[in-house]
This record gives C-alpha cells, structure tokens and sequence, in this order.
C-alpha cells in the first residue's frame, strides 16, 4: 500500500502542473501516488497531465468533460484514496522540499493526530520566487478541536492552508466529503471536523507555497474583508451545527469564535476610516457589533497582542488618517 496519496484538482492551469507535480515527487518519500483530476480545462492541461503521466506511473489523470468544481475533484481525491495520508495540493500551489518528512514523523510518532500542517508563504509570481529557509528544530504544537478553533479565528503571524497538510485518511473517509455550501474556508472546515476528538499538530515551518496570479479563485475574498468574514462564519456555523453540535460548552466555543471575528472586523474596520473608506468601515464596525454585541462599547484593545507588528500597523493607520486632513 502507497504511504501517500496526492490529489490535485485543476481547471485551466496547465502551465503551472509540472511545477506543482514535481514540488510533489521531489520530497523524500518514494512512496506517493497523484491523481489529477482536470475539471473541462479549456487550455492544454490534458495534455500537460497525460504527458506527466506518460513518465511516471505514480501519476493518473481524470480528464472530466464537464467542470464539476473544486469540491467534487477534492471528494472524487477522497473516494480515490487507498493510502494511509492524504493530501490535496492545488494545481497553482507548490510544495517546500522535506515537507512530507516532517510531517510524517509527527503521524508516525503520534496517533491521536489527525492532521500535521505547515506554514505557507504567499508568492506573487511576478515577484522573486521566495527563499524559505526552514530551521531543524522541531516547533511542533498540539491543538485540541477548541484551541484550534479559537486560535484559527484570529489572526496568525503563519499562514496555514490545505496545501500545506498531511491528514490521515481512515479520518478523512470517517469524516466525510467536503461541503459544496462552504465556497472558500473549506480547508478550515474539514480540518475542524478531523480535530473533534482527535488533535492537530502544526508548524510554524513553512511547507507550501501558495502562488498569487490573479486567477486565483480565493482572489476576491482577499479583497473584500467582510465578506472574507461573513464566509468563515458561515464555515463555523457549519461546523458548530453540524459534527459538534452535542459538543459540551459549545454554545460557549461559538460565542468566543465570534467575538475574535468580531475583534478582527473592528480594527479592520478602524482601520478602512483611516484609509478614507468611511461607509466600509463604518459597516464592519456594524458587523462586529453584530457578531459581539459588546464590541458597540468596549474596544477590543487585547486583539492588539495578536496582529504581526501592532505598534507598525497603528503607526500606518494614523498617518494615512493624518495625511487626509
């Protein structure tokens, strides 16, 4: 039996699979299969995946004639699954040399883990590829559902995505496809189902690289904040409804999820006015409010402790704010 399987769901990439294939056979693990699953390109990716295929047994292609979307490729990967991990890497999306190998002896080391991630670091390609240099040391943290949950409600220093994850797949077949409602935090929200009762273990080191094009299907949500907010509070909402609904405390869980979107709308939303966008901002403030209904009164000055560099943000804000009188 493989120790790895791979699936990579792709529309109209063709240009960017042989990168991301070899980011993948490149690791210290021998042992992996790839399925490509092609959703009705349009551009050459057949071609490019039957011609990586054509050198490597490990690789198979599923060429669908009609887009069926992300999430039925993710599942089509999980239903194709034989091996005791699993990972889903995006056709744009590359992974960091060694990161399987760091990985699996966290898994290999401790069973009740369920997941181990990585960090990923974002890459403008019309940038400079990124240089990541990655310590020895092993910084690996272990989050019960809770704490994972609360903690992935604020914001982090690392960004920890999809890619960047190896999840065992007897757990990932327990606990299901992912959700066709759920239209961007779909990563976050099957790693919450895999932690309820189980542990995730993350690393600061960085195991992916997510590449910014334009293209990019999440591109819109990173350039609207509220609805970014509105679409993880619907993958909460999901999440709290549905697996840990008769979860001890969870009413509890939900409310302090939603007051650390709520703290993130508010400064996002001071931070808009600054920036002479007075109606956007005055409209996540709203929101917070909304989400936690103290936040009308009290500012969330705690949530200062958890932005990369606050002193440098509150700096920025204020001189855009000053430089407009």
């Amino acid at each position: 039996m493989p120790l790895i399987d791979v699936v990579i769901p792709n529309y109209c990439y063709g240009r960017y699979l042989p990168q991301s294939v070899q980011s993948i056979v490149r690791q210290q693990v021998e042992d992996i299969r790839i399925l490509i699953v092609d959703n009705a390109s349009t551009d050459d990716s057949v071609d490019v995946a039957n011609e990586l295929a054509s050198h490597d047994r490990r690789i198979t292609v599923i060429a669908r004639k009609k887009n069926l979307g992300l999430h039925a490729s993710c599942n089509e990967g999980i239903d194709w699954a034989v091996s005791k991990y699993f990972v889903i890497l995006c056709a744009d999306d590359l992974l960091v040399e060694g990161c399987f190998k760091r990985a699996l002896s966290v898994l290999e080391r401790e069973p009740d883990v369920s997941f181990a991630c990585g960090g990923e670091l974002v890459w403008h390609e019309d940038r400079p590829f990124p240089a990541v240099e990655n310590s020895d040391a092993h910084d690996w943290r272990f989050l019960s559902m809770e704490s994972f949950a609360l903690e992935r409600s604020l914001p982090s220093k690392v960004l920890f995505g999809g890619g960047a994850a190896v999840m065992r797949t007897a757990d990932l077949k327990r606990v299901g496809h992912f959700r066709p409602e759920i239209s961007f935090s779909e990563d976050l929200e099957m790693f919450l189902r895999l932690s309820l009762g189980r542990r995730a273990a993350l690393t600061k080191a960085i195991h992916g690289i997510r590449r910014v094009h334009g293209a990019n299907l999440s591109a819109i949500f990173w350039q609207d904040f509220k609805r970014d907010m509105i679409e993880k509070k619907l993958t909460f909402d999901s999440f709290f409804s549905h697996e840990a609904a008769s979860v001890p405390g969870v009413e509890r869980l939900r409310r302090g999820v939603y007051r650390n979107l709520g703290k993130r709308a508010y400064w996002s939303g001071l931070s808009h006015i600054a920036r002479g966008e007075r109606a956007a901002g005055l409209d996540l403030l709203k929101f917070a409010a909304q989400l936690s209904p103290s936040l009308a009164y009290i500012p969330p000055v705690d949530y200062l402790a958890h932005m990369p560099n606050p002193l440098g943000h509150i700096r920025t804000r204020l001189a855009e704010a000053w430089s407009r009188h």
